[in-house]
């Protein structure tokens, strides 16, 4: 971590791993090259269209329970439209981030989901959240990670995502009876950094965000606390993002809907997933 509360970008794989471990997130630019920023985008406007166009009139609430299949408004404001790696045209494995996920969580690492996240401009900060809770009272390696990709440059004022660095090992509620799972999940507006250490003489956690290059990747821990800030600017802030966990491990609180936009008509194909922020 440098002097002036922004994470420091690393290079290495070997790198990233130790971030990972010690603030629960890895900046890492230039992971995606231009070409598969594009692409990534070209695909992700495409099923944008596809889905906005389909949604029409019809009420979205707040939150993965009130969405659809084919999308959730994490926020006002916040839209998510899940995108499998074989609609994104990729396999796994062939991920410049793969081996990282597979050296974390095993060679047998899941897909969980994949997809786009929009804020458009003037969509309000999130509440602070972790994605997955502990499964343990001690403190376990990685079970699920995420890795978002800008599809383009994103000042602060178009809101990138905001960590709380090192939370990832305070906000286990299984050690301290003062969290609540579900609070932590989702997106409760009590839910914030100083919660984490009360009554401990442990530190608050460091907020952190930092403008992205186009191509930059963010790597963090499932359990970490994290939000999107809001975006101030003048246009739409689009990220990528793949969601990974260890074999065997089922929880989904990401896309809890019954529903699909398409109760009328013949719905596709479901996007793989268990099918994420």
């Amino acid at each position: 971590m440098n002097g002036d509360n922004t994470p420091t970008a690393v290079t290495s794989l070997d790198d990233a791993r130790r971030r990972l471990t010690l603030d629960g997130f890895a900046l890492m630019p230039g992971m995606c090259d231009a070409d598969m920023v594009r692409h990534l985008l070209d695909v992700s406007q495409r099923r944008s269209r596809e889905i906005t166009e389909a949604l029409g009139t019809q009420a979205i609430g707040i939150g993965s329970a009130a969405g659809f299949f084919e999308i959730v408004q994490r926020s006002p404001g916040r839209w998510d439209i899940p995108i499998s790696p074989s609609e994104f045209g990729v396999e796994d494995r062939s991920l410049p981030w793969w081996p990282l996920v597979a050296d974390i969580l095993g060679h047998d690492a899941e897909h969980s989901f994949s997809g786009v996240v929009y804020s458009d401009p003037g969509s309000p900060a999130q509440c602070w959240h972790i994605d997955s809770p502990h499964v343990a009272a001690e403190y376990r390696p990685p079970h699920a990670l995420n890795i978002m990709i800008a599809l383009h440059d994103i000042p602060l004022a178009m809101g990138p995502t905001e960590l709380a660095s090192g939370s990832h090992r305070l906000t286990n509620h299984l050690c301290n009876p003062r969290l609540v799972s579900e609070e932590l999940v989702y997106q409760h507006e009590t839910t914030c950094p100083e919660q984490l250490v009360m009554g401990s003489r442990d530190d608050v956690p460091e907020q952190i965000s930092h403008p992205l290059t186009a191509g930059t990747c963010l790597i963090f821990d499932d359990r970490i606390l994290h939000r999107g800030l809001g975006n101030q600017s003048a246009s739409r802030r689009s990220i990528a993002y793949f969601s990974y966990r260890q074999s065997g491990y089922g929880e989904n609180t990401h896309f809890e809907s019954q529903r699909s936009i398409y109760t009328t008509t013949t719905r596709p194909v479901a996007p793989s997933a268990a099918a994420t922020d």
